[in-house]
């Protein structure tokens, strides 16, 4: 990995765009947005994709990503700036996985910051145009020599014939010495143009030439990068792979998470991957216990749950049309006695469950805390059809909804004595969308995930509810206990 020195300039845009970077982070560790229908300088629309993350040891990780409409051609950018003496500096810029030269770094910085500044105040300009790398067949040198010398020779070929044409008709009128001229002039005219055409063969052959050897340094050159870069890649792997081996029997857990990013390096294609997964390295059993569970490759999905009603649905999706379960996952389920995770202490009942977005997992924290991020954790729908009963704010809840269903008959087998029954759904980030007294479908939404009330991060608290006379909890509407909604497969 190459570390370049910046000039004073340098380090005086560098220094802004860390600011403005940390102005978009706020008080997160993460940050990522997409805008679409950007202008291009060509006049094009594109996409524009970033991520800002705050890593481990005083660094910012930056990734960029420009891809036009209608192109399978697209621009990636990587930064990643240190913090060294309380100052900042470049680490390390790559573009569509190529070193950055040094004398288009100070262009490229400055083309950096104007691209956060316009996502911090909303504002942007247009945007390069991404475009293919040609690459140059030296084969083809003497197909275009063999073209251009074509044309000579043809030109040479239509002058002589003119000449023979001009020598008929001039013999027919006896002006042989007008012919001679002509003939003369004509010959002169093409000697020329063929000395013109030699002598821009000769230049383009120089300049294909020179081409030729600067794409053959950068060839070499993207080679030995390519290889330093499997090599760190390799070393860091071997590394943790010995560091596992290390670990006592009593931290087999955080012996076997090791292993297991130790794998994920080996499979990185940046370094910014490798940044990645080196920054999740677990500190205790606990840690490495929780990144395990809710890793994307590991983790046990809503999958391997099945509801306690017939016809009763998963109450949260992604917002995209391919929504599936896989998405989340329990972090707290249905028991009798839970630790408080607000950090308060004391075991208290905890008779629904929580559901969270994996996508919007940002790391696990010292204390094995699963931080969260906020932007976009998925939309809370209706579980069962029914009508809006409820919705409103209170500081443990934060905003909720409650929607009663119909009794049915695989209902009243299972709780004889029930009067009605309602789902109910918490923490969600605005008000509920629906108006009282509304007919609701499954799958109806109801508002976004969020963190109101008493939250340690953007999670749905689902409860099903069963209404009747001798139930141990009170509200408005009624006597009712809480039963588990989802049961193990």
């Amino acid at each position: 990995m190459n570390t370049t020195e910046n000039s004073s300039s340098t380090t005086s845009v560098v220094e802004r765009v860390c600011r403005t970077a940390f102005h978009l982070l706020g008080k997160t560790h993460s940050f990522h947005i997409r805008k679409t229908d950007e202008k291009l300088l060509n006049g094009g629309t594109c996409s524009y994709t970033l991520s800002l993350s705050d890593l481990p040891d005083q660094s910012i990780l930056i990734e960029e990503q420009i891809i036009p409409e209608g192109s399978e051609h697209y621009t990636h950018r990587h930064w990643i700036f240190i913090q060294e003496h309380e100052r900042w500096k470049l680490h390390k810029a790559d573009k569509n996985s190529m070193a950055l030269g040094t004398d288009i770094m100070d262009l490229e910085l400055l083309d950096l910051l104007d691209r956060l500044e316009g996502v911090l105040h909303n504002s942007s300009s247009p945007y390069e145009m991404p475009v293919p790398s040609h690459r140059v067949n030296r084969n083809g040198f003497q197909d275009i020599l063999h073209r251009k010398s074509s044309r000579v020779f043809t030109l040479a070929a239509a002058g002589l014939i003119m000449a023979g044409l001009f020598l008929t008709v001039f013999i027919s009128t006896m002006q042989y010495g007008r012919m001679l001229k002509t003939v003369y002039t004509l010959n002169q005219s093409i000697q020329a143009s063929t000395e013109i055409s030699s002598s821009s063969i000769n230049n383009l052959t120089e300049e294909l030439a020179s081409i030729s050897i600067e794409l053959d340094d950068l060839k070499s050159e993207v080679f030995h990068e390519r290889e330093a870069f499997l090599f760190n890649r390799k070393q860091t792997a071997m590394n943790l792979r010995w560091l596992s081996s290390q670990f006592p029997r009593s931290s087999r857990s955080r012996s076997r998470a090791y292993l297991y990013l130790a794998d994920k390096v080996d499979a990185a294609e940046t370094y910014g991957e490798m940044v990645y997964q080196m920054s999740r390295l677990p500190e205790n059993n606990d840690q490495a216990e929780t990144l395990m569970a809710t890793d994307k490759d590991n983790y046990l999905s809503m999958n391997r749950f099945n509801p306690v009603f017939s016809g009763m649905i998963l109450p949260v999706d992604t917002g995209v049309v391919e929504n599936g379960e896989s998405s989340f996952m329990m972090s707290s389920g249905y028991t009798d006695r839970r630790i408080s995770p607000l950090g308060s202490g004391g075991v208290r009942p905890h008779r629904a469950v929580d559901i969270i977005n994996l996508d919007n997992i940002v790391r696990i924290s010292k204390d094995n805390h699963i931080i969260r991020d906020e932007t976009q954790p998925g939309h809370v729908i209706s579980a069962y059809p029914g009508t809006m009963l409820d919705e409103g704010f209170d500081y443990v809840y934060g905003w909720h909804a409650e929607v009663r269903h119909e009794l049915t008959e695989e209902i009243l087998k299972a709780y004889p004595g029930a009067e009605s029954w309602s789902t109910y759904y918490a923490h969600l980030k605005d008000p509920a969308l629906p108006e009282l007294g509304s007919s609701l479908n499954a799958g109806a939404i109801l508002g976004e995930i969020g963190n109101s009330g008493r939250s340690t991060g953007p999670h749905l608290h689902f409860e099903v509810r069963i209404y009747h006379s001798g139930g141990l909890e009170t509200s408005p509407f009624g006597n009712f206990d809480k039963i588990n909604p989802f049961k193990e497969s």
